[in-house]
Protein backbone atom coordinates (compact mmCIF):
# COMPACT_ATOMS: atom_id res chain seq x y z
CA UNK A 1 0.00 0.00 0.00
CA UNK A 2 1.15 3.18 -0.81
CA UNK A 3 2.46 5.96 1.76
CA UNK A 4 -0.53 8.07 0.95
CA UNK A 5 -3.43 5.63 1.50
CA UNK A 6 -1.51 4.18 4.28
CA UNK A 7 -1.73 8.03 6.11
CA UNK A 8 -5.77 8.05 4.70
CA UNK A 9 -6.62 5.01 6.07
CA UNK A 10 -4.97 5.54 9.42
CA UNK A 11 -6.94 9.29 9.37
CA UNK A 12 -9.73 7.74 8.96
CA UNK A 13 -9.62 5.58 12.06
CA UNK A 14 -7.65 8.06 14.05
CA UNK A 15 -10.97 10.88 13.26
CA UNK A 16 -13.11 8.28 13.78
CA UNK A 17 -12.27 7.37 17.31
CA UNK A 18 -11.24 10.55 18.12
CA UNK A 19 -12.50 13.25 16.23
CA UNK A 20 -10.89 16.08 14.31
CA UNK A 21 -10.40 18.53 17.69
CA UNK A 22 -8.79 15.53 19.34
CA UNK A 23 -6.78 14.07 16.62
CA UNK A 24 -3.16 14.67 15.84
CA UNK A 25 -1.18 14.41 12.73
CA UNK A 26 2.00 12.10 15.08
CA UNK A 27 -0.74 9.70 16.30
CA UNK A 28 -1.77 9.60 12.25
CA UNK A 29 2.11 9.26 11.96
CA UNK A 30 2.70 6.66 14.08
CA UNK A 31 -0.39 4.52 12.42
CA UNK A 32 0.21 4.72 9.23
CA UNK A 33 4.31 4.23 9.91
CA UNK A 34 5.32 7.50 7.74
CA UNK A 35 6.20 10.96 9.48
CA UNK A 36 4.42 14.03 9.99
CA UNK A 37 6.53 15.85 7.17
CA UNK A 38 5.20 13.67 4.63
CA UNK A 39 1.35 14.15 5.37
CA UNK A 40 2.03 17.53 5.63
CA UNK A 41 3.39 17.36 2.27
CA UNK A 42 0.81 15.12 0.37
CA UNK A 43 -2.34 17.10 2.25
CA UNK A 44 -0.56 20.28 3.56
CA UNK A 45 -2.51 20.23 7.21
CA UNK A 46 -4.64 17.97 9.35
CA UNK A 47 -7.56 20.40 7.93
CA UNK A 48 -6.11 19.24 4.37
CA UNK A 49 -5.71 15.45 5.00
CA UNK A 50 -9.53 15.60 7.02
CA UNK A 51 -11.30 17.22 4.04
CA UNK A 52 -9.34 14.37 1.90
CA UNK A 53 -11.13 11.56 4.33
CA UNK A 54 -14.37 13.28 3.73
CA UNK A 55 -13.94 13.88 -0.21
CA UNK A 56 -12.94 9.54 -0.66
CA UNK A 57 -16.27 9.08 1.26
CA UNK A 58 -18.73 11.75 -0.13
CA UNK A 59 -17.66 11.07 -3.22
CA UNK A 60 -18.31 7.20 -2.66
CA UNK A 61 -21.75 7.98 -0.99
CA UNK A 62 -22.58 10.49 -3.96
CA UNK A 63 -22.30 7.67 -6.72
CA UNK A 64 -24.13 4.98 -5.32
CA UNK A 65 -26.91 7.54 -4.30
CA UNK A 66 -27.12 9.52 -7.55
CA UNK A 67 -26.77 5.87 -9.09
CA UNK A 68 -29.73 4.45 -7.09
CA UNK A 69 -31.99 7.84 -7.96
CA UNK A 70 -31.31 8.36 -11.25
CA UNK A 71 -32.07 5.27 -12.31
CA UNK A 72 -36.12 5.01 -14.36
CA UNK A 73 -38.33 3.38 -12.27
CA UNK A 74 -41.08 4.64 -9.54
CA UNK A 75 -39.88 6.79 -6.69
CA UNK A 76 -40.14 3.60 -4.22
CA UNK A 77 -37.87 1.27 -6.21
CA UNK A 78 -35.44 3.96 -6.61
CA UNK A 79 -35.69 4.60 -2.16
CA UNK A 80 -35.38 1.15 -2.09
CA UNK A 81 -32.15 1.05 -4.21
CA UNK A 82 -31.14 3.87 -2.03
CA UNK A 83 -31.53 2.51 1.45
CA UNK A 84 -29.85 -0.58 -0.09
CA UNK A 85 -26.69 1.28 -1.21
CA UNK A 86 -26.45 3.94 1.93
CA UNK A 87 -26.61 0.86 4.36
CA UNK A 88 -24.27 -0.79 2.60
CA UNK A 89 -21.77 1.77 2.52
CA UNK A 90 -22.45 3.12 6.27
CA UNK A 91 -21.52 -1.10 7.31
CA UNK A 92 -18.81 -1.11 5.03
CA UNK A 93 -17.28 2.60 6.41
CA UNK A 94 -17.62 2.31 10.18
CA UNK A 95 -16.22 5.21 11.09
CA UNK A 96 -18.11 7.91 8.27
CA UNK A 97 -20.95 7.63 10.80
CA UNK A 98 -18.79 8.88 13.88
CA UNK A 99 -16.84 11.29 12.16
CA UNK A 100 -19.62 13.21 10.49
CA UNK A 101 -21.56 12.89 13.65
CA UNK A 102 -19.14 14.32 15.48
CA UNK A 103 -18.57 17.49 13.82
CA UNK A 104 -21.76 18.25 12.49
CA UNK A 105 -22.78 18.42 16.07
CA UNK A 106 -20.50 21.54 16.81
CA UNK A 107 -16.72 20.50 15.95
CA UNK A 108 -14.30 22.35 13.96
CA UNK A 109 -15.41 21.30 11.13
CA UNK A 110 -19.17 21.33 10.89
CA UNK A 111 -19.33 23.83 7.88
CA UNK A 112 -16.78 21.23 5.50
CA UNK A 113 -19.22 18.13 6.74
CA UNK A 114 -22.40 19.82 6.04
CA UNK A 115 -21.11 21.52 2.67
CA UNK A 116 -20.41 18.06 1.80
CA UNK A 117 -24.35 16.70 2.73
CA UNK A 118 -26.68 19.67 1.30
CA UNK A 119 -25.71 18.59 -2.39
CA UNK A 120 -27.28 14.88 -1.58
CA UNK A 121 -30.23 16.30 0.44
CA UNK A 122 -31.03 18.47 -1.87
CA UNK A 123 -30.50 16.11 -4.88
CA UNK A 124 -32.99 14.00 -2.65
CA UNK A 125 -35.25 16.06 -2.10
CA UNK A 126 -35.87 16.95 -5.34
CA UNK A 127 -36.80 13.57 -6.67
CA UNK A 128 -39.13 13.26 -3.93
CA UNK A 129 -41.14 16.29 -4.72
CA UNK A 130 -40.73 15.44 -8.96
CA UNK A 131 -42.34 11.98 -7.81
CA UNK A 132 -45.14 13.67 -5.16
CA UNK A 133 -45.72 17.37 -5.35
CA UNK A 134 -48.27 16.87 -2.45
CA UNK A 135 -44.66 17.26 -0.72
CA UNK A 136 -44.07 20.41 -1.03
CA UNK A 137 -45.44 21.33 2.30
CA UNK A 138 -47.54 20.14 5.15
CA UNK A 139 -46.93 16.83 7.03
CA UNK A 140 -45.69 15.20 4.25
CA UNK A 141 -43.25 17.68 3.37
CA UNK A 142 -40.27 16.18 1.63
CA UNK A 143 -37.90 17.63 4.06
CA UNK A 144 -39.18 15.96 6.95
CA UNK A 145 -39.52 12.45 5.06
CA UNK A 146 -35.94 13.01 4.23
CA UNK A 147 -34.95 13.93 8.30
CA UNK A 148 -37.32 10.71 8.73
CA UNK A 149 -35.39 8.40 6.63
CA UNK A 150 -31.87 10.13 7.90
CA UNK A 151 -32.41 9.71 10.80
CA UNK A 152 -34.01 5.81 10.79
CA UNK A 153 -31.23 5.05 8.85
CA UNK A 154 -28.10 6.96 10.54
CA UNK A 155 -29.35 6.22 14.43
CA UNK A 156 -28.98 2.71 14.09
CA UNK A 157 -25.22 2.74 13.32
CA UNK A 158 -24.27 5.54 15.55
CA UNK A 159 -26.06 4.12 18.09
CA UNK A 160 -25.22 0.29 16.98
CA UNK A 161 -24.08 -0.11 21.72
CA UNK A 162 -27.71 0.73 22.21
CA UNK A 163 -29.16 -1.39 19.75
CA UNK A 164 -27.23 -4.02 20.36
CA UNK A 165 -28.78 -3.95 24.22
CA UNK A 166 -32.33 -3.38 22.84
CA UNK A 167 -32.04 -6.27 20.18
CA UNK A 168 -29.78 -8.81 22.35
CA UNK A 169 -27.47 -9.39 19.30
CA UNK A 170 -24.80 -7.60 16.91
CA UNK A 171 -27.05 -5.18 14.96
CA UNK A 172 -23.83 -5.25 12.13
CA UNK A 173 -24.44 -8.86 11.61
CA UNK A 174 -25.65 -9.35 8.33
CA UNK A 175 -28.92 -11.00 9.17
CA UNK A 176 -29.81 -7.51 11.52
CA UNK A 177 -28.88 -5.22 9.04
CA UNK A 178 -31.09 -7.42 6.21
CA UNK A 179 -33.54 -7.09 8.64
CA UNK A 180 -33.16 -3.53 9.75
CA UNK A 181 -33.37 -3.25 5.45
CA UNK A 182 -36.76 -4.49 5.00
CA UNK A 183 -37.95 -2.35 8.60
CA UNK A 184 -37.05 1.10 6.11
CA UNK A 185 -38.60 -0.40 3.03
CA UNK A 186 -41.82 -1.53 4.67
CA UNK A 187 -41.72 1.87 6.72
CA UNK A 188 -41.88 3.35 2.83
CA UNK A 189 -44.05 1.51 1.64
CA UNK A 190 -46.51 3.29 4.93
CA UNK A 191 -45.14 6.46 3.64
CA UNK A 192 -45.70 5.67 -0.19
CA UNK A 193 -49.14 4.84 0.16
CA UNK A 194 -50.14 7.14 2.42
CA UNK A 195 -48.82 9.86 -0.50
CA UNK A 196 -50.57 7.59 -3.04
CA UNK A 197 -53.81 7.67 -1.05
Amino acid sequence: MKAQDRILKAADRVFGEMGFDAATVRKIADISKTNKALIHYHFGSKEGLFESVLDHYFEELSQNLYGAMIRNGPLSDRMERMFDRYLDFLEKNRNFVHIVQREINGGKQMERVIAHMIPLFQFVLQGIREAYPKTRAGNFSAEHLLVSGYGMIITYFACSGIVEKLIGSDPMSPKNLQTRKNHLYRMFEIIIRALDS
